[in-house]
């Protein structure tokens, strides 16, 4: 009777560690990108000694924005890369409420059908169009670098991203970049 309780217990405590080291792989195979939000995001940025600041502007309507959540951002590659080498925001472009970044107070501006905060705006408009989705990056400082709207799977993402990482922004534009890849 001894050992068929200890062949038991010993069963068990088997199965509870493979249990267990399955839940610690699927967490680390689930992590997520360390989103926070943009009047954050200098302080944020510099207690974390980032170089660069990463902002996805967004709504809530958008399909190709919860596209890019869903495929984009859930890459494990994406998600490594964000969380080690930027300080990565989520801005709903349509927030009504007053926003302060670097300094400055940016309020909701009534243009086009919906309208957009002024943050919004001025970091993601391309031709003085905006969309969405759109990746802005920004320096250590908040100062824009570029934008780049629309959808962006994993494989243009991961090329953004190695663009600032490496450095490469400082000596040559982001086509010529991306077609050495």
């Amino acid at each position: 009777m001894k050992k068929l309780n200890i062949i038991y217990l010993s069963m068990l405590v088997f199965i509870a560690s493979l249990a267990f080291a399955n839940t610690a792989n699927e967490t680390a195979a689930n992590s997520d990108i360390s989103w926070t939000t943009i009047d954050n995001s200098i302080a944020q940025n510099k207690a974390n000694n980032k170089k660069f600041i990463l902002v996805e502007l967004y709504t809530d309507w958008c399909g190709w924005c919860k596209k890019m959540d869903e495929s984009t951002f859930e890459d494990e590659s994406i998600i490594e890369l964000m969380n080690n080498n930027f300080t990565s925001v989520k801005f709903n472009a349509e927030n009504q409420s007053p926003i302060s970044f670097n300094g400055k107070s940016y309020s909701f501006a009534k243009t086009g059908a919906r309208g957009a905060n002024q943050l919004a705006l001025d970091l993601g408009s391309v031709g003085g169009k905006l969309g969405y989705p759109t990746i802005v990056i920004l320096d250590a400082n908040g100062n824009k670098l570029q934008a780049f709207p629309g959808f962006k799977d994993a494989e243009t993402m991961a090329t953004i991203l190695k663009y600032y990482e490496s450095g490469s922004y400082k000596s040559m534009d982001f086509q010529q970049f991306q077609s050495g890849q």
